[in-house]
């Protein structure tokens, strides 16, 4: 940055400065199934939701719900139950005392009133551990990494609703799962012609106290 303001930690990584929004909480509870947030998200791209179940289950068909400027909750099959947050980089007028930055144009980029998110791991190399058939006439493709549940941090679901490419055009559906038992995630895909290798990142964050 050629001016403004920057905040550096320990390791010399920039936490905050007067040009880059920070990943903002905007709402966070508890979630049984779907959720309806208590107020609209106003971005114009939906925001990120991260999820720490109580309990192993198995998540597909994530959807967030809303549209553009009117995000409204979000929904996925496999029920379960647990903590979230939805985060986005925005922040609102929060605080009644304390501290504000803005950029160049104005733009609000933090609220000392709102709190943050902060990203912390993200799993992107994918081990295949095998396959099975449903009884359906489609297969199950399973692949794991290591990259343990017992750290607090929550899963973002924005990209576990989409499907995956597949053989001859096809596309497989896609799953997962996290299993508390054995201390991972395991994502599966369910097709007809699903290869039995994986690229979709899975992205973990924590709330910042």
């Amino acid at each position: 940055m050629a001016y403004g303001m920057q905040f550096t930690n320990n390791n010399d990584t920039v936490v905050l400065d007067s040009e880059l929004s920070r990943l903002v909480v905007i709402h966070k509870g508890d979630y049984s199934g779907a959720v309806n947030f208590p107020t609209p998200i106003t971005t114009q791209e939906p925001p990120l939701v991260f999820i720490r179940p109580n309990s192993s289950f198995t998540l597909s068909y994530a959807r967030i719900n809303g549209s553009a400027g009117n995000w409204t909750g979000f929904s996925f099959s496999g029920g379960g139950a647990g903590k979230y947050f939805a985060a986005a980089f925005q922040s609102t007028p929060t605080a009644k005392y304390g501290f504000r930055l803005w950029d160049g144009s104005g733009k609000l980029l933090f609220d000392s009133g709102t709190p943050c998110a902060q990203f912390t791991r993200t799993i992107s190399s994918w081990t295949f551990i095998g396959s099975n058939q449903t009884g359906q006439g489609t297969t199950q493709v399973n692949f794991t990494a290591a990259s343990p549940l017992n750290s607090g941090d929550y899963m973002m679901i924005n990209n576990i609703g989409m499907d995956v490419s597949a053989a001859s055009t096809r596309s497989a559906k896609l799953y997962c799962t996290w299993d508390y038992a054995n201390n991972r995630i395991v994502m599966f895909t369910v097709g007809v012609t699903n290869y039995t290798y994986f690229f979709v990142p899975v992205v973990f964050a924590k709330p910042i106290i």
